[in-house]
């Protein structure tokens, strides 16, 4: 026992294990310290734009100066951060950098205060263009889905050229960042292939057009089936409201690669119903004039094409009709109120839904 603790004290005191618990401390605290300042930046936003939404300030100002609050903290935490690791590094830098050469501290301050003033004026012209856009090709009747495209590709080439004006600003070369970008892409490709697929599916479903926001559609992919109203079309995935209620996010690359019922694409939609009763209780004209008539008190039941009532089969001592009638695409008809009342009809029947499914 005594041979262990003495061990254990041995490597307690080993220099190596020393600094190891040092860095690891510092480590913890570094990351404390970054959190806690994006955390401080976060309260800040929050007071900050419960405060600025009372006023006449637009919303995509508010959102930029609720960015730039976030930030702030956030670099001095960072720099916080790095000073615990490296004291002197940091304070080595501010010395020779800044408090020595009073004329670079003026200018990086400019520098930062033209980045601000850039990122916001930037992105409130692509908010306000993308707006107008968006308007605009509404009022010239183009179809949601190109309003959507157009308007974002064109926001993303105003935050770009917003980019390259930011590296101007700190005379980045071109070069740089489009040597990093190419870098980054071939990284992207090869690490996010499947997010890719779907950036690709997502634009081919808005230059294509298979399907408009508002529409109802129908994704079926061996078990899996989602039936819900289209309410936007992104880049990535299609968010669908379900009839259910739920909204369900679905991939583009599984929209794209499967069959996909557009159930309002046309004005009308079609209703099965079949109707199987005994033979003795079947009398071709009246049964139906029963149907049809029933048929005619729903309003939402379209009186062309006309409701149909067919003999379908014979068999077993019994008849099976089949019923079908057309529903306009934007009215509601609970078909189960269509059955009950055909039961009360025919009391003796089997009745079974077959469209819509």
């Amino acid at each position: 026992m005594s041979c262990m603790l003495l061990v254990l004290n041995t490597i307690a005191i080993t220099p190596d294990a020393t600094q190891q618990m040092n860095y690891a401390f510092q480590l913890g605290i570094g990351i404390a310290t970054i959190l806690a300042a994006f955390g401080l930046g976060l309260l800040l936003r929050r007071l900050l734009v419960h405060r600025l939404h009372k006023t006449v300030l637009d919303n995509w100002i508010i959102q930029t100066l609720g960015i730039a609050v976030v930030v702030i903290p956030t670099l001095l935490g960072v720099t916080g951060a790095v000073a615990i690791f490296n004291a002197s590094f940091v304070l080595s830098t501010l010395t020779e950098n800044f408090f020595s050469r009073p004329a670079l501290a003026i200018n990086t301050s400019w520098n930062l205060v033209e980045t601000v003033l850039i990122l916001v004026l930037g992105n409130g012209v692509a908010r306000t263009v993308r707006a107008m856009m968006t308007r605009s090709l509404g009022a010239s009747r183009v179809d949601i889905n190109m309003r959507t495209l157009f308007a974002r590709v064109l926001y993303i080439i105003i935050l770009s050229i917003t980019g390259f004006f930011i590296l101007t600003v700190w005379n980045v070369p071109i070069g740089i960042p489009v040597a990093v970008l190419s870098a980054f892409t071939v990284t992207l490709t090869v690490a996010f292939q499947d997010i890719l697929k779907n950036l690709v599916a997502g634009f081919y479903i808005l230059v294509e057009r298979p399907f408009y926001i508002g529409d109802q559609i129908n994704i079926t992919s061996n078990a899996i089936t989602y039936i819900g109203k289209v309410e936007d079309i992104q880049l990535r995935a299609t968010r669908l409201r379900l009839t259910s209620g739920e909204e369900v996010s679905v991939p583009n690359l599984f929209i794209f690669s499967n069959a996909v019922i557009n159930n309002t694409h046309f004005g009308e939609r079609r209703s099965l119903l079949m109707l199987t009763m005994p033979q003795e209780n079947f009398d071709r004209d009246e049964t139906s004039s029963k149907i049809l008539l029933l048929l005619k008190n729903y309003q939402e039941v379209m009186p062309k094409p006309d409701p149909t009532v067919m003999v379908n089969s014979y068999e077993g001592g019994k008849v099976s009709l089949q019923i079908r009638f057309w529903v306009a695409t934007g009215q509601v008809i609970d078909i189960s109120t269509v059955v009950y009342e055909l039961h009360n009809l025919f009391p003796n029947a089997d009745i079974s839904v077959k469209e819509p499914i």
